[in-house]
């Protein structure tokens, strides 16, 4: 990896922070997660989210609501340091001190012009993330998530809406019992990668119905929402450091380490290898 990556990962009871350049592409996926981006310099990045295109420049946030599906486009020119909050909604919810945080609150917008007091406290969590500490420094990842927490009021206070239970339950997608068996036997049977027509016939459904049925009631594809398990069970297992990259590939169901390195790349714009150097270990694991 080059020195001038400047790429830091810090994992906590919040999520994942990630500090780093980036260039290329990420394919459209989604999350159950809120999800924040910053840029820090480089060239301005553009995302499609929910199949409207932003373009982040300095100044600006990206607000990704849970399970809005989100690509970045590629870009001629230098890379673009970004900084990119997971937020896991528990945390957030005791954070803001919000009960059902996963469907009672919603970003207002999904780009975003920051005041000053956001932009201070984003500067404060970069500098802590591109600080030069040892990877089993529990003080520096009790400052970051600090730093975490702040940001997320921050951003919080100006851009995150608390939504009525009248809103929640008119904004509540369908419940389909068959569509809760296929979420099931997709997270029970993520190691074996599942296409459409096994998950399908698992549950009582014609591919085209389960499809159809799947996108009504959780908002993405089945797919999207098996490679959303998939890069959890990734990222929990690298940040752990007991599997090699090999054996996390294999529990997979990738049939070369190189498939799983693709993958993972085209999710989160860096390599398992590079992902597992530069983590940070915080008191907890956000995937």
């Amino acid at each position: 990896m080059a020195k001038d990556r400047q790429l830091r990962i810090v994992h906590g009871s919040f999520g994942r922070a990630t500090l780093h350049r980036i260039s290329g592409p990420l394919v459209a996926h989604a999350h159950a997660e809120f999800h924040l981006i910053f840029k820090f310099g480089g060239t301005d990045a553009t995302f499609k989210i929910d199949g409207h295109a932003q373009t982040l420049t300095d100044g600006c946030a990206l607000l990704i609501n849970p399970w809005s599906t989100h690509a970045k486009s590629a870009k001629e020119g230098s890379p673009s340091l970004l900084l990119a909050l997971l937020l896991e909604p528990e945390w957030l919810g005791r954070t803001l001190g919000v009960d059902n945080p996963a469907s009672g609150l919603r970003f207002s917008k999904t780009l975003a012009r920051m005041d000053a007091h956001t932009a201070a406290s984003l500067t404060e969590l970069g500098t802590c993330l591109a600080r030069d500490l040892a990877a089993d420094s529990a003080t520096g990842s009790i400052d970051c998530e600090a730093a975490v927490a702040e940001l997320a009021r921050r951003v919080s206070a100006c851009h995150l809406q608390r939504r009525s239970m009248t809103e929640v339950l008119a904004n509540t997608k369908p419940l389909d019992y068959r569509i809760k068996r296929a979420t099931e036997y997709i997270r029970s049977h993520a190691g074996e990668n599942p296409n459409v027509e096994t998950v399908a016939s698992a549950v009582g459904m014609s591919r085209s119905r389960l499809f159809h049925q799947f996108k009504a009631c959780m908002g993405i594809s089945p797919q999207q929402y098996l490679d959303w398990i998939r890069i959890g069970i990734a990222t929990r297992l690298l940040a752990e450091r007991h599997a090699s990259i090999g054996d996390v590939a294999d529990q997979l169901g990738f049939s070369a380490q190189g498939h799983f390195t693709r993958f993972f790349v085209q999710h989160l714009g860096l390599s398992p290898s590079e992902f597992r150097r530069i983590g940070m270990p915080g008191d907890a694991h956000g995937d």
